[in-house]
Parts: C-alpha cells; structure tokens; sequence
C-alpha cells in the first residue's frame, strides 16, 4: 500500500522518547506507558519523517517526554510517554540529573502532568500478577508465542519497547486483515488493507528480559462502519524460575482502506456470547460513545 508500517512508527517514536529520556536519566531507563497515540495522516513511501521529543517533567523516578512524527511541516502522529530510570536490578531508582524547560512550554508542561496524574489514578500495580487471556470467548482471536533473542533487546538484557509494540501492532493487523478477507498483495490490484489509526492505555508493568518465552495474545473487541479494535495482551515466563507475569494490556485501533487510501466499510460484526458483549460495551466506553457505531 506505499504506507509506512503503523508498529514501525511505534518503535521510531519509542526510540526517540527514550533517547530524550536518557539525556536526563543518565542511566538505564525503560518505557513504562504510552499514552494515546493518534495517527493523524498516513506516511507514504519517499516522505522525509522527521520524529521529535522532548522531556517535559522530571519526577522522583520518571520523566514525561512528549513524542511526534513531522512531514513537510505537518504533524502526522502524536504520542506521549512515561520513561523511568532503573538500577542493575531493573527497580526503579532516583533521578539526579535537573531538568530545565522553557517557559514557552509551560502549557505541555501542565498537559503532561495532567496525564501524568490520570494515569496515576488508574494504576493497579496488581496487573503484573494478572496473566488471564482477555481474548477468551472473543471469535476473532490469534495468539503466538516468541522466545527473546539478544537481537530483539536494547542492550543484551531487555526487550526494546519499539520492538515489543510492533509485535503487538502485528497481532492486531492479522486479525483485521483475516476479518476483511485478505489474501494476499499483488501489485497490479492492491486489495483493500486495515492501518493502524490509535493506541490506547498501553503500560507496561513487568520489563521482559533475555530468554524469557513472550505470549501476545489478541482479540477483536469492537468493530464500527470501517474502524475495528482489537484487545492486544503480553505476557512474559521465565522458564529457569517458573515466573509467568502480564507484560502489558492495551488497545490498538484500525481502519478499513481500499486502494485509494480512502476508508471502506468493515464486515458487519455483531457481538454475541457474553464476553463479546462486555468487551464491545467496554469499547464503547473508552470511544466516549453511545451505541452508535462509527
């Protein structure tokens, strides 16, 4: 489709935040959340991308880094993200270093804090030990399972976070691909695609190391005239302590388009068994919508 790959976008973004981060982190430091990301425009094959971010707030062992994707000027994807510093036992340790922002910024400074205290509110630091498949009694689910090789780690060590979400961004593809009835791509009829549109509540609450067995699992909870959202779940095992741990929960949004680029209509899709429902209900909720379908 000529279409930069949204889960690539995801890790470009990624990569950047946490260089930002670590200018004043000074040490190892992972991606704890992202918050809403919004593809706002797609990035075409030959566009000059230009990513940006910036450190917003220091706290005790967290920074808030601001993240964007620019093309000709325009801004195409937004992102924000919590980044915390830790120790050679991956816990969270203090961050030393001063931060210092401009004044200018001072309105995107009161906006991370703002999310920064939301997320707050709804963290439940019990999630790591919550390892139920949320996809369960969805139709439309896939699930693998992947060993962590030192080629997919940022230092021999932990699992890039860009990585991990383009994994995830996969998942969530193939269901809305096999929900279109994709076969394949051929060149002289492009059939129509999904493309990634949104990512919400997307924390990470266990850091995946080295040899660790990941399973992502996803579901498609919500499907609208020609948006669709799918339930995207990891979970990390270490087989040499028999730890098994919820690595992250999150929701990935996606479009139909044709040829053209332009949306088309999604399958129709009408939840039945009780989990379908809830999770349809659920997703409804995090739209801000009523039930009607867009």
């Amino acid at each position: 489709m000529g279409r930069l790959h949204g889960g690539d976008m995801l890790s470009l973004l990624a990569e950047a935040g946490m260089l930002s981060a670590r200018k004043v982190t000074r040490g190892v430091t992972l991606l704890a959340s992202l918050d809403d990301v919004e593809f706002k425009k797609p990035v075409k094959l030959g566009d000059l991308v230009e990513i940006r971010a910036e450190t917003l707030h220091k706290g005790n062992t967290s920074v808030e880094v601001s993240m964007k994707a620019i093309v000709m000027g325009e801004e195409v994807v937004s992102a924000s993200g919590s980044y915390v510093k830790v120790d050679d036992l991956l816990r969270p340790t203090k961050i030393t270093e001063e931060l210092e922002v401009s004044s200018s910024h001072d309105k995107m400074v009161k906006e991370a804090l703002e999310r920064r205290a939301k997320r707050l509110e709804g963290l439940n630091r019990n999630m790591r030990f919550d390892v139920h498949d949320p996809t369960l009694g969805l139709r439309h689910r896939v699930t693998t399972s992947l060993h962590v090789s030192p080629e997919m780690t940022y230092d021999g060590r932990i699992i890039s976070a860009g990585r991990l979400m383009k994994l995830m961004d996969d998942m969530g593809g193939t269901l809305g691909l096999k929900l279109i009835g994709y076969t394949r791509y051929h060149d002289d009829s492009s059939p129509d695609t999904v493309v990634t549109v949104a990512v919400r509540n997307l924390s990470f609450y266990s850091p995946v190391r080295l040899n660790d067995i990941i399973t992502i699992r996803a579901g498609i909870t919500y499907v609208g005239n020609t948006s669709m959202e799918t339930v995207i779940n990891v979970i990390r095992e270490d087989p040499s302590f028999n730890v098994i741990e919820n690595v992250s929960t999150a929701y990935f949004s996606y479009v139909r388009v044709g040829r053209d680029g332009k949306p088309k209509r999604m399958p129709e899709y009408i939840p039945s068994s009780s989990e379908e429902k809830l999770a349809y209900s659920e997703a409804l909720s995090r739209r801000g919508m009523q039930r009607t379908r867009t």
